[in-house]
């Protein structure tokens, strides 16, 4: 029975190409070209109609001599590829589905199912071109076909496109568009490819990168070229979403007329859809966008076609007739957006935001339910918002009672320092009594240095004038010249300030210098406009780090906070 099958077709498919075959002589020039060279001429996308019609005649031709099914399986699709009757088209998919079905050739039957696919998609019949691309994918990966399969992913995605899943369909066309430009940028693959390219992107409005694509592609091809014309019509729409109003119409107008002879009714449509979008917001002319947007209807209903592309184009026309309180028209238009809308429920088309749309009366509900959602969201909305507000007026507060208390921190600090540094000046006064007791050994140092009471006191007295006189403010003084500028030895002299001061040298002499910024720094602004390098300077020290050691271990502040805190 299926033998009987593929007779049929193979006799059908042979008379059909045959009626407007008849009489083709094969050219001399191509007598002795070899199959596999015919197909590469073939598959060169820049070459004229015609020229691919003749590769396609004459492969077909000697393919009718061959047993090789193969053969006559590659001469069947380019007869496919070359005609304009798609309905023929469609014949020789199934004929060369029914003759490599059981082949185990590398290409088929997969290429048959696409072909097939590609056709049924043009017929916008989208579940049964999804039928036959999912048989295609289940024969190129059993074979491994990867070129093949991105020709599987590349239909999917034009289904996705169709289902109104551009965002999810661009990933796909990416990778092949990479795939076929790095192969070969005169393959039909790679010419198609980027054509879907750019549409996807003016479906995402990114009408710039579109463009792009289309400009790019329009160098590499010539006006014979058969996506000419669609190059010529997505440069128009592009133009009017860039508001090009007049650039848009002079290439949509010449899109039509190339159009218009062709069997590709749908893009006709889309063309005057566009152009009726051009009249309405660059010209108000009100009857002039009806004509344009009533005709792109029309060639619908006469080709049997519907799209989403076209969805927007029935709204359109509801909310003109709405203004114009023509009901009859608003009706008719509300009854085919309906039917548009049916057609794409068939489909399981997820209309997405373009459903939220304002329509007539039967959309009321729809309209009400998307005001409540909308005063829900709002309502979500400023509860976050007085949620954020609450949350950095609560930070506000923490950070002012943070930066209070730290203040008071510092004043704090500071006043204790003030008092240690007053209590010290006190001690400076030499007492006898506190003398005798400084020299004396005691209990835990039994190794302490006893001076004589008179020489003692000659050396605090001494260190008194010194601290009087700010002699610490001497850049690089040391132990040993201190010692001799008191007229006494080193070893004295430190056990003294050890003993009394409490501390060495090198802690007496900072402590004294940090005790002495401090105060300048209260008193004295100007003195709180210098650098820190230049108060180290001026107070003895070699460079602002030591300075700034010095400083942090005598205070708990860094010289920069302290300034600061102090001029507020």
């Amino acid at each position: 029975m299926k033998y009987f099958i593929l007779i049929v077709l193979l006799l059908f498919t042979t008379a059909l190409f045959s009626q407007k075959k008849e009489t083709f002589v094969i050219p001399d020039s191509l007598k002795g070209t070899s199959f596999k060279e015919l197909e590469k001429r073939f598959e060169d996308y820049f070459i004229s109609k015609k020229t691919k019609a003749l590769y396609a005649d004459v492969y077909y031709k000697k393919s009718k001599q061959q047993k090789d099914k193969i053969i006559q399986a590659n001469g069947l699709y380019m007869a496919a590829m070359s005609t304009t009757n798609d309905a023929v088209a469609l014949q020789y998919a199934d004929t060369i589905i029914a003759l490599t079905k059981k082949s185990n050739d590398f290409n088929y039957p997969a290429k048959g199912y696409i072909l097939k696919s590609n056709f049924l998609m043009k017929k916008m019949d989208l579940k049964a071109s999804l039928t036959n691309i999912l048989e295609a994918e289940k024969y190129s990966l059993r074979k491994g076909n990867i070129e093949q399969n991105l020709l599987v992913n590349q239909q999917i995605a034009l289904i996705k496109i169709e289902l109104g899943k551009s965002k999810e369909a661009l990933p796909l066309i990416i990778k092949n568009y990479n795939h076929f430009k790095s192969k070969n940028i005169h393959s039909i693959n790679y010419v198609y490819t980027t054509w879907v390219l750019a549409d996807i992107y003016i479906r995402l409005k990114k009408i710039d990168t579109a463009l792009y694509y289309i400009k790019d592609l329009q160098k590499q091809i010539n006006s014979d070229n058969r996506f000419y014309k669609y190059l010529i019509m997505y440069e128009g729409i592009c133009y009017n979403y860039k508001k090009e109003f007049l650039k848009s119409a002079v290439l949509l107008d010449k899109a039509i007329i190339i159009l218009t002879p062709t069997s590709d009714k749908l893009n006709l449509a889309i063309s005057y859809y566009y152009r009726g979008k051009n009249i309405l917001q660059n010209e108000k002319d009100i009857d002039k966008a009806i004509y344009n947007f009533e005709t792109a209807d029309s060639i619908l209903v006469k080709s049997g076609l519907n799209t989403i592309d076209l969805r927007n184009n029935c709204i359109q026309l509801i909310e003109i007739y709405k203004k114009l309180k023509n009901n009859e028209k608003q009706l008719y238009y509300l009854n085919r957006l309906l039917e548009i809308d049916s057609y794409i429920s068939k489909n399981d088309i997820i209309l997405g935001e373009q459903i939220n749309k304002n329509y007539d009366t039967p959309h009321l509900l729809l309209q009400k339910e998307n005001v409540i959602l909308k005063i829900n969201q709002e309502k979500r909305i400023y509860i976050g918002i007085g949620f954020i507000v609450l949350i950095g007026l609560g930070f506000s507060l923490f950070y002012l009672l943070k930066t209070k208390k730290e203040k008071q921190l510092y004043e704090n600090r500071l006043n204790e320092l003030l008092h240690i540094h007053n209590e010290e000046n006190k001690k400076n006064e030499i007492d006898k009594s506190a003398l005798e007791t400084v020299i004396e050994p005691n209990e835990n140092n039994q190794k302490t240095i006893v001076l004589p009471k008179e020489k003692a006191n000659e050396i605090l007295g001494k260190i008194a004038e010194f601290e009087k006189n700010k002699g610490y403010l001497e850049p690089n003084i040391n132990l040993a010249d201190f010692a001799k500028r008191l007229e006494t030895n080193s070893t004295y002299l430190s056990k003294t300030i050890n003993q009394y001061k409490n501390k060495n040298f090198s802690q007496y002499i900072n402590d004294l210098r940090i005790e002495d910024t401090i105060t300048r720094l209260r008193e004295d602004k100007k003195f709180r406009n210098y650098s820190i390098k230049a108060i180290a300077e001026e107070v003895g020290f070699s460079n602002s780090e030591s300075f700034s050691k010095a400083f942090f271990k005598k205070t708990g502040y860094q010289p920069s906070y302290f300034i600061k805190n102090t001029e507020q």
